[in-house]
């Protein structure tokens, strides 16, 4: 007998459960109903019947859980997410007490730094983990073409498709689909591959509106988690994409856009992720969790809160037939809490196992190995600088924002038009000797230099600094401890944090990850930088996804025609 044929039997009374829970609240995602006085029969890992018989035949080895109406959620699946810093056991770990059992991870960042064998390596750490992992491929969209030497062709990602755990393309940036020339058509060969490999394209559409929006979902883009406003967030549900509404450590949209769900519509395709939890938010706040219960006291309706994280997410992905939902034939993935507007996970189950209870996870996190040439990445070789000019008019980036940039000119020997600018290097890291040094203005730092190769969608290591000795310092100490993040001034190393993994990813606990990122953005508060999180706002410099002038080791890139631009104007 399969095992679906015996969840019937179960179902009809033939056969015993494994595990009986009874007296529980469940909540319908279908309806939307919070049901009192309901019994889960399991069997083998699924679920054979919701209802409520209470008295199923029982065996010798039936276990019997009493919910004491307390209420029953299907797991929490978290849509769209990066590692940020932390490794897949130390995520693991931490989002189990949240009551996440599925996670989407994005592979952005291996596969910049690695290509194929960076992202091949990542998904077989997903493997094996005791909640469920799932990937998106990064279609790894650069500045410029050089930045993009590891990313992949059609070839590369056709494997990767056949895989039932890879459930599509990664975010695609609206401005590179659109690129003339190979880099704007690689993009769009991979859209297509995807799509008839029957698998999902992920958007990414900051900044786009009207008939650019419109042409950029002709090319496949299904979701997107970019809506930062409530006509924003309308526009794209009206065009039939399945909006991801961010909650996380880049940005949180959900006080922005909550008065979308006073309106009169069908929030079905609404879905709610962190787009990445840095270890600061996992330690002080938590991730998935966190954004429940911040959309639960902004006034989302408590069935939408977690249709948006549980039914909506797995519609999605195509994933409903197995998870998203408590009712018969699903995997048995459950969260038991208090009351429906009060999430606090008490029991967490995945596949019929429970692996957290009463404040104690009761599973570890499989040990994960990685090869010494994906902790070998940060190969910069030494440069020799030219002097910058000292006079003339010169190109610079001013940041308006954190993250949001503008190209403006200045003039050197105007002492108001020079305050705040200090050199930025863009040199790329993966042994060969090619660098940019321009301008940034409005950063604050006042001594020293930071260094990164934490960088967004690129290969290029950046490094901001007043000095060139300073710059030389984090530069060298980067190559020492194969990548992360490093504050120096002079000689002296301040602040650091090591992510050897592809440059990007510690093997460190979160807590020790934390400490040093706290002591790092404490030395850069210290000395000027006044922006919340300087390291992020250093490491989006190089990213196409946030307008509008960004740096390579190239040159100055505007993002508005993929112009490549020089210092000197």
């Amino acid at each position: 007998m399969g095992k679906r044929g015996m969840l019937s039997e179960v179902a009809l009374g033939n056969v015993a459960p494994d595990t009986l829970i009874v007296n529980g609240t469940v909540f319908n995602v279908f309806t939307g109903e919070f049901i009192e006085k309901q019994a889960i029969w399991i069997k083998k890992g699924m679920i054979a019947y919701v209802g409520p018989d209470h008295d199923p035949p029982v065996g010798e080895n039936t276990s019997v859980i009493d919910a004491g109406g307390m209420v029953l959620l299907p797991g929490l699946i978290e849509g769209h997410t990066h590692l940020n810093r932390s490794g897949i056991e130390e995520f693991t770990g931490y989002v189990i007490p949240a009551g996440v059992t599925t996670v989407i991870m994005e592979t952005l960042e291996v596969g910049m730094a690695a290509g194929k064998r960076g992202i091949e390596y990542f998904a077989r750490g997903l493997e094996r983990q005791p909640i469920r992992f799932y990937y998106t491929v990064a279609p790894g969209c650069g500045l410029v073409p050089s930045t993009e030497v590891n990313a992949l062709s059609r070839e590369g990602l056709f494997p990767f498709l056949r895989n039932p755990k890879c459930l599509g393309l990664g975010e695609i940036y609206w401005g590179n689909i659109f690129i003339k020339g190979k880099q704007g058509k690689r993009v769009r060969e991979l859209a297509d591959l995807t799509l008839t490999c029957g698998k999902r394209v992920e958007g990414h559409t900051a900044g786009a509106s009207g008939k650019k929006l419109q042409a950029y979902t002709c090319l496949g883009a299904s979701s997107c988690h970019e809506p930062i406003t409530e006509d924003e967030v309308m526009e794209r549900l009206r065009l039939g994409y399945w909006v991801m509404v961010r909650e996380g450590s880049i940005r949180k949209e959900l006080e922005g856009i909550k008065e979308v769900f006073n309106r009169k519509v069908d929030f079905r395709r609404m879905v709610l992720v962190t787009d990445g939890v840095d270890p600061e938010r996992f330690i002080e706040e938590g991730s998935l969790d966190a954004a429940l219960k911040s959309a639960l006291k902004l006034g989302v309706p408590t069935h939408a809160a977690y249709q948006m994280v549980t039914l909506n997410v797995a519609e999605h992905f195509r994933l409903d037939h197995l998870i998203g939902s408590l009712s018969p034939g699903k995997v048995a993935d459950l969260v038991m809490i208090p009351k429906p507007a009060e999430y606090s996970p008490q029991l967490v189950m995945c596949d019929g196992k429970i692996i957290f209870r009463d404040g104690k996870t009761l599973v570890e996190p499989r040990k994960v190995e990685w090869p010494d040439d994906l902790l070998d990445t940060v190969r910069v070789l030494r440069h020799r600088f030219h002097p910058l000019p000292k006079r003339g008019k010169v190109r610079v980036i001013e940041l308006v924002t954190r993250l949001v940039t503008k190209e403006t000119i200045i003039d050197l020997e105007d002492p108001e038009q020079t305050r705040d600018v200090t050199m930025i290097l863009a040199s790329e890291r993966l042994g060969r000797l090619r660098w940019f040094m321009g301008l940034l203005k409005g950063l604050g730092l006042r001594r020293g230099a930071y260094g990164s190769t934490m960088t967004w969608d690129t290969v290029d290591m950046i490094v901001v600094g007043c000095d060139l000795q300073s710059m030389r310092t984090a530069m060298k100490r980067l190559r020492k401890i194969r990548g992360g993040g490093v504050y120096a001034i002079g000689n002296e190393i301040i602040a650091e944090i090591s992510t050897p993994f592809c440059g990007g990813m510690s093997l460190e606990p979160m807590r020790s990850i934390y400490e040093e990122m706290k002591r790092l953005e404490a030395a850069l508060k210290d000395n000027g930088i006044a922006w919340e999180k300087p390291a992020l706002t250093i490491d989006t410099l190089t990213t196409p996804a946030i307008p509008h002038l960004r740096i390579s080791h190239e040159g100055y890139v505007r993002l508005k025609n993929s112009e490549i631009l020089p210092l000197e104007v």
